[in-house]
C-alpha cells in the first residue's frame, strides 16, 4: 500500500466534488468587449461582452500592438528562449524598458512576465535584502504580495484592512531604529476597496518607514 498515493487519491475524490468550473471563450480581436462563451456539452457559442478583463484599454486588441506581436514573431519566433542569465535579453525587452524608464522619469526599468512575478521579485529584495527590515502588510493584501514576503523572510506585522489606528499602533510598537516597509494596495481586487493612501504615507513619514504600493488592480 502506498499511503502517499492514497492520500492524493483521497484528496482527488473529494476535489471533484467542489471543483471550479471556468467559462471558455474567446475574445473577438477588434470588437473590444466582445467574446464568445462556449455553452453546454454541444459546445454551443454565444455571444457575450467581457467587462472583467485585465486589458482595461483593450490594448490586447489594438491593431497597432498586434501588428508589432506579428512583426516580432516573425522575426524572433515565440519565447524568450531562456532567462536572461542563460539565454540572453531580447532586445524588444530592452526597449520596452528604456521607453518605460523614460515614461516615468527613472534611471532604468525592469520587466515581469506578470504582476504577481513583479510583485513576489521585487518584495523579495526590498524585505529581504536590508537586515532586519519588519515589513507592516494590509490583511487584505493579493496572494503575490504575501509571497513575496514570505520568500523574503523579512518579519511581519499585519494590520487590519485600511485601519490607520492599528497600523499606527503597530509602527509605534517597532523598535525605531529598525527598517520599516508598509506594503499594500491603492485598490483592492475582491474588494474594490479604496486605500488611505495620504494617510499611510504620512505615518511613514512620522515613523521613518518605506511605502510599497501595489497599483495593478487600480
Amino acid at each position: 500500500m502506498n499511503k502517499h498515493l492514497d492520500f492524493f487519491a483521497r484528496e482527488m475524490e473529494e476535489f471533484g466534488a467542489r471543483r471550479r468550473e471556468f467559462l471558455e471563450i474567446g475574445r473577438r480581436a477588434g470588437r473590444f468587449p466582445s467574446a464568445v462563451a462556449r455553452q453546454g456539452q454541444d459546445g454551443t457559442d454565444v455571444e457575450i461582452s467581457v467587462w472583467c478583463s485585465n486589458d482595461y484599454l483593450g490594448m490586447g486588441q489594438n491593431p497597432f500592438v498586434l501588428e508589432a506581436m506579428k512583426n516580432a514573431v516573425d522575426a524572433f519566433g515565440a519565447g524568450s528562449g531562456g532567462s536572461r542569465n542563460i539565454g540572453g535579453t531580447n532586445h524588444y525587452h530592452v526597449l520596452l524598458e528604456n521607453e518605460l524608464a523614460a515614461l516615468h522619469g527613472k534611471e532604468e526599468a525592469l520587466i515581469f512576465p506578470s504582476g504577481f512575478t513583479a510583485n513576489d521579485g521585487a518584495l523579495t529584495v526590498l524585505a529581504g535584502r536590508a537586515p532586519g527590515t519588519l515589513v507592516f502588510s494590509d490583511e487584505l493584501n493579493h496572494a503575490s504580495i504575501i509571497d513575496g514576503l514570505r520568500h523574503s523572510g523579512a518579519e511581519k506585522r499585519i494590520f487590519r484592512h485600511n485601519d490607520l489606528a492599528h497600523l499606527e499602533e503597530l509602527l509605534a510598537a517597532a523598535d525605531p531604529e529598525r527598517p520599516k516597509l508598509i506594503v499594500l494596495e491603492s485598490v483592492y481586487s475582491m474588494s474594490g476597496d479604496i486605500a488611505p493612501l495620504a494617510g499611510t504615507a504620512a505615518l511613514a513619514r512620522r515613523y521613518g518607514a518605506t511605502t510599497f504600493i501595489d497599483e495593478v488592480h487600480a
